[in-house]
């Protein structure tokens, strides 16, 4: 990505339409997408590399786009590979063409929220537009489809709508608030996007077995593990690590932590990392850790496990990802399945765990996946600032330019993996995040 991009947790989008004066039906249209503060649709104009917040562009062609990516659009996270070509051509505004310049802009749903992020075109970019911002933002689910609504209302109004085609545009979004307005529609249609599927494309078969998943271990938690593994392998990879969790798990206790925080209040104008970092807080000043570094018969009969447990290095190569489970007769135990091999490794994933059981304590199962959703921010900035709380870690390193020999020695003392170091660092801002993503290239 070129440029510096900006990171905005929660706001309001707005879809703005400005027809030239006497434009004709089939004319394109001024279209402004963005907030009051970030403009997605910021461009410059050759020759004259004039600023404009305005693209000029067919609505009707967004609006057709947006009718038959809804379902993805509004429920299908970034897969844990990363947005490959088939995810964006149902997220990405620029895969719309039609002969205009849209902007790289990705949509995506995470729940209660949904996320933009936006390119901006490189300097030197051969074409008539080159697009000017770089920013990820978050908005309000209910707020996002409010405003697309009223944007697609304005498209295929009789009256003063855009295009020739307003009957077929109308017929498209009848349809489409039909299957919004069936919960059981709505809640098939929502799989198929959770498993990467267009609507009616997903095979009964693979939708109704996540649906059952679904029913037992909470529409939520299955959804976590059809982000992390989409596709038609989904539900028998979520079978298959339920059996390891309960023949292999390392049984934790979580109840003593669990009684002493209240429940977490999720609210989707904050970020879930903030959420992450006040709780973990918590969890430190109840169990008076204060600011030593957690050792491991401390954090042990914090989880309610067995020291033995973090020394062991298994073979974990059949584990697509880790899994806390609490489906036994003994309501205090939890059963987690760790993908970690090492020491270092499997303490920050069982904190991660314990993170998940605070997030959505009233679900039996939650997935400790690679994904970027919500749900799992909120599992690694807990486990970060519960081994490695970042004042405790600027106090250790009693500098604001920390070197390759700092990290490594803070690593040590706080009993984690250099990598949480150098990223509680980047998310500080005290190191850059092209210096971590250097690092990880080269690892």
């Amino acid at each position: 990505m070129s440029g510096h991009v900006r990171i905005q947790i929660m706001t309001e989008l707005s879809i703005q339409l400005l027809p030239p004066d006497d434009a004709g039906l089939l004319d394109p249209c001024r279209i402004r997408i963005g907030t009051a503060d970030v403009i997605f649709t910021r461009l410059l104009r050759e020759p004259s590399n004039q600023s404009d917040d305005y693209l000029l562009a067919s609505p009707a062609a967004l609006a057709f786009w947006i009718c038959d990516n809804w379902w993805r659009l509004r429920w299908e996270s970034i897969p844990a590979g990363g947005p490959a070509a088939p995810w964006r051509l149902a997220h990405d505004l620029a895969a719309i063409g039609g002969g205009y310049a849209w902007p790289r802009l990705c949509i995506w749903g995470d729940v209660d929220r949904i996320g933009f992020l936006c390119h901006s075109d490189p300097v030197g970019v051969v074409g008539p537009v080159r697009y000017l911002t770089d920013a990820l933002l978050y908005v309000g689910a209910s707020a996002f489809e409010t405003e697309v609504d009223a944007f697609l209302d304005r498209v295929a109004d009789r009256q003063r709508g855009f295009g020739s085609d307003r009957d077929a545009l109308r017929a498209l979004i009848a349809a489409l608030r039909t299957e919004r307005d069936d919960p059981e529609l709505a809640r098939w249609r929502r799989l198929e996007a959770r498993l990467g599927f267009d609507p009616d494309q997903g095979p009964d078969e693979l939708v109704e077995s996540a649906d059952t998943l679904a029913n037992r271990f909470g529409l939520e938690a299955v959804e976590e593990a059809l982000t992390a593994v989409p596709g038609g392998e989904a539900s028998r990879t979520l079978e298959r690590e339920l059996s390891i969790a309960r023949e292999q798990g390392e049984v934790c206790d979580f109840s003593a932590v669990l009684s002493a925080v209240d429940p977490i209040i999720r609210d989707p104008q904050e970020a879930p990392w903030v959420a992450a970092e006040r709780t973990a807080g918590l969890v430190r000043a109840i169990a008076g850790i204060g600011h030593d570094p957690l050792r491991n018969k401390r954090l042990a009969d914090l989880l309610g496990v067995r020291t033995e447990v973090f020394q062991k290095v298994l073979n974990t190569s059949n584990r697509t990802y880790g899994l806390r489970l609490a489906e036994g007769a003994d309501a205090k135990s939890q059963s987690v399945s760790l993908r970690s091999r090492w020491p270092q490794a499997r303490r920050f994933e069982l904190c991660r765990a314990l993170g998940d059981a605070l997030w959505s304590r009233n679900e039996v199962m939650g997935p400790l996946t690679k994904t970027s959703t919500a749900r799992q921010k909120f599992q690694r900035t807990f486990a970060q600032s519960l081994l490695c709380p970042f004042e405790d870690l600027k106090a250790y390193l009693e500098t604001d330019h920390p070197d390759e020999d700092d990290i490594a020695a803070a690593a040590v003392h706080f009993h984690v993996a250099n990598r949480v170091v150098e990223t509680v660092l980047v998310n500080k801002k005290l190191i850059e995040r092209e210096r971590l993503v250097d690092r990880l290239e080269a690892a």
